[in-house]
């Protein structure tokens, strides 16, 4: 009995390599096909006497002449990726951008590169720049790896204002483990950041009543009062009247993956950003070299350092990224006192407020 069930758990495994792997051919064989269809797009193109290439580093964007000016925005945007990707960033140059400027001020027909980014030619500098980060053609990742992140693996542009709003969810997210994790639980970090194993999610993320009412009412009050004609509005009103057992089973009835993680985007982002900047330049090929490990374990392996190591760096940055606080100047006090005075007397001459 043992060894039937060793043997049935081992071809299970076995099975999920194998669709594992081909789900990878399959995506490889669609990126190759669309790189196919630029190429001979391309080789039309260029037939034309239409297309320059731009070299910086690894980076090659191919485009039609014009006054662009791509090759700034490529200087400016290879280190970023360089530095992201490391070892990896080579792909680049059999993986070029296709960009197509066009003259915004006429009525002539646009550039036509199949599978070209089109951009106006007076764009300035910082747009291109962010044009080619957020679009960087490497070879995505497995989808383990983007479902838990909820994207693809790219530079954070802005990373002092994506850490501060973190800090901001740590602080306010409706989450014990977020709230935890703000005052030094790392186990909690791990739980907000979705690193957990946990077969319940939501117990994990969302352990007391009250954060799984508010959760409910704040983000799908109006999906549960619709949804299939009404038919779960009775379990809404009592979640709202203070049934736990009602906001449950209405959070339990969530389709697959539609439960909101305590945090965004940004802070797992900002995660793998540390990771693969402790690592050194082999650390992202390391992240995407085990799709079937744990995402807890393939993070641990890029930075080289323990989960709960790189989690506690996460951690540090993140509360460190803390937003200003607004202050008001010395005589802020004395004009908000003013202002209250001239509205207050604006209201007294108001005929409305007048004792006939």
């Amino acid at each position: 009995m043992v060894i039937a069930l060793a043997a049935g758990r081992v071809a299970g495994q076995s099975v999920e390599r194998l669709q594992a792997r081909a789900d990878s051919l399959l995506r490889e064989w669609r990126r190759a096909n669309a790189l196919a269809d630029m190429v001979d797009s391309l080789n039309h193109a260029r037939t034309a006497g239409g297309t320059d290439t731009i070299s910086v580093g690894a980076l090659r964007i191919v485009t039609n002449p014009s006054p662009a000016r791509l090759r700034e925005a490529a200087a400016r945007a290879w280190p970023v990726i360089d530095s992201l990707y490391g070892t990896d960033a080579r792909q680049l140059e059999q993986r070029p951008f296709f960009i197509a400027p066009y003259d915004p001020d006429t009525t002539s027909p646009k550039p036509t590169l199949r599978g070209a980014i089109q951009v106006p030619w007076d764009k300035d500098v910082a747009s291109l720049v962010m044009i080619l980060l957020t679009n960087v053609p490497i070879g995505r990742p497995d989808a383990a790896l983007q479902n838990w992140l909820g994207g693809p693996v790219l530079p954070i542009i802005h990373p002092e204002p994506a850490h501060a709003a973190v800090y901001v969810q740590l602080v306010t997210a409706p989450s014990q483990a977020a709230r935890s994790c703000f005052v030094g639980v790392i186990s909690d970090c791990r739980n907000a950041l979705a690193l957990g194993e946990s077969p319940d999610p939501l117990q994990q993320w969302y352990p007391s009543a009250g954060e799984r009412r508010a959760l409910v009412l704040r983000s799908f009050a109006e999906y549960f009062g619709y949804a299939d004609h009404g038919v779960r509005k009775p379990t809404l009103q009592l979640c709202r009247a203070g049934s736990d057992s009602a906001c449950t089973e209405l959070l339990r009835s969530l389709p697959p993956g539609a439960l909101p993680r305590p945090l965004t985007y940004d802070a797992r982002a900002a995660l793998v950003q540390i990771a693969l900047r402790l690592g050194g330049r082999k650390a992202y090929h390391r992240l995407v070299a085990t799709p079937g490990a744990p995402i807890a374990d393939r993070l641990a392996g890029a930075a080289g350092v323990s989960v709960d190591s790189l989690v506690a760096q996460w951690r540090s940055e993140i509360l460190a990224a803390r937003p200003t606080p607004v202050t008001l100047p010395p005589w802020g006090p004395w004009a908000a006192l003013g202002w209250t005075a001239v509205f207050a007397v604006c209201a007294l001459r108001s005929s409305r407020w007048r004792v006939s």
